[in-house]
């Protein structure tokens, strides 16, 4: 421990005038900048008190007790729609890039984003909670905050620093940004998209006007202009729905101001506006993207028309995998896509914006590498160790960018972990020097059998060890969280390059790998759909486990799925797989009622359920096609009669959904799909027996 003593403070009065001075030239500016204030946290916090002396409202974002009330990181989405002239984000708990995406759009026109921390060369004095992987293993090297800490070094890049023991920098000469012209409170953009609005509504084809903006562009004030202009008008009807009330307030203030407060406009939960099946003529959805997949389609078979909105970039990590999935399974016909590209909550060339974007690559580079034969040929396949991307940054943004444009789920966080996660392996497709595919995997497994007990109980769950653990705790597999494997984390196939067989070939070189490397198994988790399923059963996986809850980004159920490269293992994966085959008719009509229709269907088929039908089964069922017994009678033997069938189709085979509602999950009998078909439950009976003889005639 050293005995030297302490670098002399700064004076408070100097440090004031130093900062007043440093908001003047934002103001004049129209600019944002990072301050990032280094040292020790005593010497922080009281440089964080000047601050507040300084300025009325300061927003302090802290898991430490930095001031009274600090909004602490896990809580920081609840602050989205407000704004602040500074915002204190105390780094010294760790450095989450979700967190400090959030914070940066917090900060209005003119405004501070102070980052409190020690510095990248005394990073290792604090305990980084967000740099802490599997088995509680810390980051090797920060990495991620050199990097970030690193970019401060000139104002013109977004930041400037202020370091314990060192004089105040100068004063920076900012570049003059351009704050966007508002005409009767819009900008122009806004104008144009409320005009094309309204003309969508008169198209009859078009059932969906979707807005799309980075952040910060007006985009939810825009959606209040539309409704307010369309409960003044009183021709439509109109619901306001959003992932939460908090993600619907900022429209629904504007729509209030709009119409001069005289109309009462109430929010409704998405899950509700489906369970209750509320009519509208007009519903509008603000950050649709964070909406689940199966819920979004809901919607969309309900409602007429539909003006949505969504944030595609920022840490959401939800815009470009939504404009990907949903938007492009759109009939062009049915759509009309409009953006805004005007800043509103800050000025056109804003420092703050273009640092954060280019530190945590906000705005993943556009590849469109085209595929022909020559260059599938030439294609090869590498393998790189843990923490390699953190030292190669051209590779490192092609890999993160290729996620961010193929994956709904990844967010700025996932940056970090490419950099610094120590049981990350990356198999890389690429032809010539351009990158094409990605596979991100992660050792699992190898707990001692005393935890493997403990973690079966649910008394214990060590950080990490996602399929593992799901397969000892959930499926029930006692000591398999022993076996050490590599569990398949995410795959990303560049657009033009799907659906070719470059997906199939990272799955085998990763095979290979672990069999290479001694693990026993090769496993993933993913939420269930039947492209998935397809993918995942030419690779030759087993499944082996159907979670009952309902993914947050997905929407869809989970599921495990294996490869065995240990003969021990074996036994294990048949006796998991005919734990599905037992079990399964009881959750399908209990746990996983609410499934939609072709995931059922491609459930099914992929665990090919078969089981033993008796003479008393099949004559139950005759009975029942015949009209000689009534559906509660013959539910059992009904079921798996169905469920055997549709398992033995081929794939893509239609499905009557009646067959998987009513025969299969046992759904009541007013809550089945009639939107081909309004009729009542006598109707829908004998409607039954028809599709249960053509099943007894498949073959």
């Amino acid at each position: 421990m050293s005995n030297a003593s302490p670098p002399p403070s700064i004076p408070k009065d100097e440090i004031i005038s130093w900062l007043g001075l440093l908001s003047d030239e934002l103001r004049g500016a129209h600019q944002r900048l990072v301050l990032s204030i280094e040292g020790d946290w005593a010497w922080c916090r009281e440089l964080f008190l000047s601050v507040q002396s300084l300025y009325k409202d300061v927003l302090a974002i802290s898991n430490r007790e930095l001031c009274e009330q600090p909004v602490s990181f896990n809580r920081v989405e609840t602050l989205l729609g407000s704004e602040s002239p500074v915002v204190v984000i105390d780094l010294f708990d760790g450095l989450n890039p979700d967190v400090l995406c959030i914070a940066s759009g917090l900060v209005s026109c003119g405004g501070l984003m102070i980052l409190l921390s020690p510095g990248p060369q005394n990073w290792g004095t604090i305990k980084d909670q967000y740099g802490i992987w599997q088995d509680n293993l810390e980051s090797g090297h920060p990495v991620f905050a050199e990097s970030l800490f690193s970019s401060l070094g000139h104002p013109s890049t977004g930041g400037i620093t202020l370091t314990q023991g060192k004089n105040l920098p100068p004063i920076p000469k900012l570049p003059r940004a351009q704050p966007t012209p508002l005409i009767s409170g819009k900008t122009v953009e806004q104008s144009a998209v409320m005009a094309e609005v309204d003309e969508w509504l008169g198209d009859q084809n078009q059932s969906i006007a979707l807005i799309t903006a980075d952040r910060g562009r007006g985009k939810s004030t825009c959606l209040g202009f539309i409704l307010g202009n369309l409960l003044l008008s009183r021709q439509s009807s109109v619901l306001v729905t959003a992932p939460s009330r908090q993600s619907a307030a900022i429209l629904i203030l504007q729509a209030k101001n709009q119409s001069n407060a005289g109309l009462d406009i109430d929010f409704i939960a998405p899950d509700r506006l489906i369970a209750e099946q509320q009519a509208a003529d007009i519903l509008i959805i603000d950050e649709a993207a964070m909406l689940p997949y199966p819920m979004l389609q809901q919607l969309c078979r309900q409602y007429r028309k539909i003006i949505m909105a969504t944030t595609t970039g920022g840490y959401e990590g939800t815009g470009q995998g939504f404009l990907l999935r949903f938007i492009a399974r759109l009939p062009k016909a049915q759509l009309r896509r409009l953006e805004l590209t005007l800043p509103v909550r800050w000025a056109s060339g804003d420092c703050l914006e273009a640092w954060l974007e280019s530190t945590l690559l906000l705005k993943p580079i556009s590849a469109s590498i085209p595929m022909d034969a020559g260059r599938r040929k030439s294609c090869k396949l590498r393998i790189l160790d843990a923490t390699a991307l953190g030292g190669n940054p051209e590779l490192l943004e092609k890999v993160y960018s290729l996620m961010t444009s193929a994956h709904y789920r990844t967010r700025p966080s996932d940056l970090r972990m490419l950099m610094e996660n120590p049981h990350l392996r990356v198999i890389l497709a690429e032809a010539g020097c351009d990158l094409i595919a990605v596979a991100l995997l992660n050792v699992e497994g190898g707990l001692d059998r005393e935890l493997c007990k403990q973690v079966h109980l649910g008394t214990r769950r060590p950080r990490g060890h996602l399929l593992a653990q799901m397969i000892t705790a959930h499926a029930g597999d006692k000591y398999f969280a022993g076996y050490r494997g590599l569990r398949v984390q995410r795959i990303a196939v560049l657009e033009p390059w799907r659906r070719i067989g470059i997906g199939r070939q990272l799955i085998e070189t990763a095979t290979q790998h672990a069999e290479d490397q001694g693990f026993d198994y090769i496993g993933a988790s993913f939420a269930l759909d039947s492209e998935s399923v397809a993918f995942w059963h030419s690779c030759d996986f087993s499944l082996v486990h159907i979670g009952f809850g309902l993914g947050k980004s997905s929407g869809n159920h989970s599921v495990a799925v294996l490869r065995s490269l240990n003969q021990e293992l074996d036994d294990h994966i048949i006796k998991l797989k005919d734990r599905i085959q037992d079990y399964l008719p009881a959750w399908l009509c209990q746990f996983l009622q609410a499934m939609d229709v072709a995931n059922v269907v491609a459930l099914l088929n992929y665990c090919r359920f078969n089981p033993v039908m008796s003479t008393l089964d099949l004559d139950e069922v005759h009975a029942f096609a015949c009209g000689h017994k009534g559906f509660e009678l013959c539910f059992g033997s009904l079921q798996r009669f169905v469920m055997q069938k549709i398992a033995s189709l081929p794939a893509g085979t239609e499905v009557h959904p009646w067959l998987i509602e009513k025969a299969v999950q046992n759904r009541d009998w007013d809550r089945l799909d009639r939107s081909s078909e309004v009729v009542g439950r006598k109707q829908v009976q004998q409607k039954l027996r028809q599709l249960i003889k053509s099943l007894q005639s498949c073959e």
